[in-house]
Parts: C-alpha cells; sequence; structure tokens
C-alpha cells in the first residue's frame, strides 16, 4: 500500500484536517492523526503498522484494524489515490 494524498490537506495540531479543494474539514482522532503524518512523511504499511503498534501499545491485529479503518476512510472520502 503506497498511498499519495489527492489534494492540499493540512492537519493542525488538534487534529483537524483541511481539504484546501473543497473547504470540507474533518476531526481525527490520536491514532489517525498518528497514521496521516506517516503517510505524509512517505512511510510504508508495514512501517506504520509497526508504529502504530508501538505508539499506543497495541497489538497487531488492533493496529492492523486501526491502519485499515482509517485508510477505507481515507479513500471514502476521496482524500487518496493508491
Amino acid at each position: 500500500m503506497e498511498l499519495q494524498f489527492k489534494s492540499e490537506l493540512t492537519i493542525s495540531e488538534s487534529g483537524f484536517l483541511f481539504d484546501h479543494s473543497t473547504g470540507l474539514t474533518y476531526t481525527l482522532n490520536p491514532t489517525g492523526q498518528f497514521i496521516f503524518r506517516k503517510i505524509q512523511d512517505k512511510e510504508n504499511a508495514r512501517s506504520i503498522l509497526s508504529l502504530v503498534m508501538t505508539e499506543f501499545e497495541v497489538n497487531e491485529e488492533t493496529a492492523h484494524k486501526d491502519l485499515d479503518d482509517f485508510v477505507r476512510q481515507l479513500k471514502e472520502f476521496n482524500l487518496v489515490s493508491e
């Protein structure tokens, strides 16, 4: 999985994600903020999975579900392409 953001997105320190092309704003929880920033940093899926496990002290199954759910939502809102 290599994701690229489709439009100019900005994230605030408090977790608000702003899509400059549509004017829409999204609220990210701490896990979403973390994953978003790792995608911005061009981390690969395996690396993000490992980093989520470490950062949030969760097992691989939980981290995988969180990552999959977040990526699914990014796709649903048409914010990323693969």
